[in-house]
Parts: structure tokens; sequence; C-alpha cells
């Protein structure tokens, strides 16, 4: 066992290969990994969520995937009818996905360094078993939990205002052919023309009244209680906030094979949600930033914060309360 020195050391050389996790939270969250290939089976008491002993997929030595799962540590979900969701990993249908066998991988709700790593894990678990594969078609999908008492209407209107001021800086963090993928479209909220009517003097709005406008692909026919609404195939999606308690951004792919990228992102967006918590830390100023950190440095430029970034041999910057 690591003793605690080591621990620490351990902790040091993941900071200085993810730099934005020294500003990484203990907020929770949970991922959704798409991809097609996946063999199974099901019947009609099965509900979304594949039974994992209905799954043949195998590794190249002949271990069925459920055992493989099992011999990593990893508790999977689906045995019985009655498992709560979210209480364990679980492969669930998505006839969304081109490709035979569509599936994701739904995360237990994780939360820290810790969850980062089953994450890191699940992804390469993945990747033991050679038809598994993904295509533009699938999703890496985020979800950061948010408790509507202390993250409510201000604190969504501050993030959605971010994102949209911004969204081309997270689209240009995407491979190319992600860019245009009907499952992410950019936000269809016109700040712009709303701060042009009301002026930046007046109260914030009431961000469902602007999430649910018909601009923004709102169907009145539609029940808001549904969980596949029209308005949630947005990079950030918002409706996920009224219909489960969070706050979804699906512009990444699930690109198996970098599982690190997706690492960066899980971090990068925690930080959006912060932002809109009111959390603004300091930033320290580094030569060749990746582009996660650099696209934060943008962003702070662009906000008026660049007295938040820390640069080697200048002036602190402003302090404030995280």
């Amino acid at each position: 066992m690591e003793d605690c020195a080591s621990l620490e050391k351990w902790e040091e050389r993941l900071i200085e290969r993810y730099p934005m996790l020294r500003y990484f939270m203990t907020r929770s969250f949970g991922v959704e990994i798409e991809f097609f290939g996946l063999k199974y089976s099901v019947s009609a008491g099965d509900r979304e969520t594949i039974p994992p002993y209905k799954i043949m997929n195998r590794t190249p030595d002949g271990v069925l995937l459920p055992r493989l799962f099992q011999q990593r540590g990893m508790v999977l979900n689906g045995f019985a009818p009655t498992e709560s969701p979210y209480d364990a990993w679980s492969f669930v249908l998505d006839d969304s996905i081109k490709g035979a066998g569509g599936a994701e991988l739904v995360s237990p709700i994780l939360s820290g360094v810790k969850g980062l790593a089953q994450i890191y894990k699940a992804l390469n678990l993945l990747r033991e078993f050679p038809e598994i594969l993904v295509n533009e078609t699938c999703g890496f999908h985020v979800h950061h939990g948010v408790d509507p008492e202390k993250f409510g209407n201000p604190e969504l209107f501050q993030l959605l205002r971010i994102v949209a001021i911004f969204e081309n800086y997270i689209y240009h963090l995407l491979p190319e052919d992600r860019r245009g993928a009907d499952t992410c479209r950019p936000l269809e909220i016109d700040l712009y023309e709303w701060f042009r009517r009301n002026g930046s003097k007046r109260e914030v709005p009431l961000v469902k009244n602007l999430w649910y406008t018909p601009e923004n692909r709102d169907d009145a026919k539609m029940s808001r209680q549904r969980r596949l609404h029209p308005t949630r195939y947005h990079g950030l999606n918002l409706h996920s906030y009224w219909y489960r308690g969070t706050v979804e951004f699906r512009y990444y792919p699930s690109v198996l094979d970098q599982p690190e990228e997706l690492m960066q992102w899980i971090i990068f967006t925690q930080f959006l949600v912060e932002w809109g918590a009111g959390r603004r830390p300091e930033l320290d100023y580094v030569a060749k930033p990746n582009k996660w950190l650099n696209t934060l440095y943008k962003i702070y430029l662009g906000t008026g914060m660049m007295d938040h970034i820390r640069f080697p041999g200048g002036p602190e910057g402003k302090k404030v309360d995280l």
C-alpha cells in the first residue's frame, strides 16, 4: 500500500499531466459513453438497461465482457429489474447511434479524482473488445450535479451566458467531424438580442423562459417531463437541469482511443459549472498551455479577468473567495 508521501507525489504527477486538475472540485458528475458493436439480446421486461448476462462480447483471450468488468472491480447494473439506476455502471440501449449494436455505458454518480480514475478504467476496458467501435454519431456526455437551492436562476444564467458567448471556442476543442453533429447543436438562444432589448442593468431573466422557446427547438406539444425533449440536443443541455438536476455537456465525441482527452473534457466542463456558481479562481500562466487551459485564458481575457491570471514574476492577481 502506498504511503502518504508517495500518494502526494502521485497527485503532483497527475496535476502536471492535467494542469487544470488543481481547480477540480468535489462536485458530483457522471458520464455516458456511446459506441456501437455491443453483442447483446434483450427481453420484453428488460427496460433500457441491458442485463450484463445477455452481453456476449469477448476479449481476444475469450473473456466475456461482464466477467472482465467484474475481475477489474467494476460493478455492473441490470442483473435485476429492481436495481436503482446510477448506483453502478450500466449498459443502456441507444438507437441514435449509427452502427449495429449501438449502446452507451452510463456511469454511477461519481466525484473527485477517484471518479475520474473510474472513468479512465472503464474507457480502457471498452478498448479491450475489438468489436466495440465509435463513429461520428457517438458522443461522450458529461453530467454535473447541481443543487437547485444553491445553483438557481442567477447561476444558470451565468453559465448560459459564458457558454453562449464563447461557444465557438468550445467547438474548436472538438475534432472537426464532430462540430456539425445534430445531437450537439450550438445554442439557439440569442443573448445578444436580449441584452440589446433589455440592457445589462435589467434583472436576470428566467433561464427557463429563454430555454423553452421555438428558437431553441422547443415543441409546445411535447411534455417537458420527457427525457428525450428536443431542446436537449444542444451542446449545452439545460433541459437536464429541470428533468434530473444536472447540467449536461454533449459537445465532445466518444474518442475511446484518446481517454486523456475525455478526462480533460470532464475537468474543463466542471470548471465552467463552477464559474456559473461564482467560483472564478486565479489561473497560473504557463508558457505552453494545452488547448484546454489556453481556452480558459481566452475566456478570462474576453470577460475582462486578466487580473485573475498569475504571470511569473508579475504582480499578484486579484484575490477571490472560492
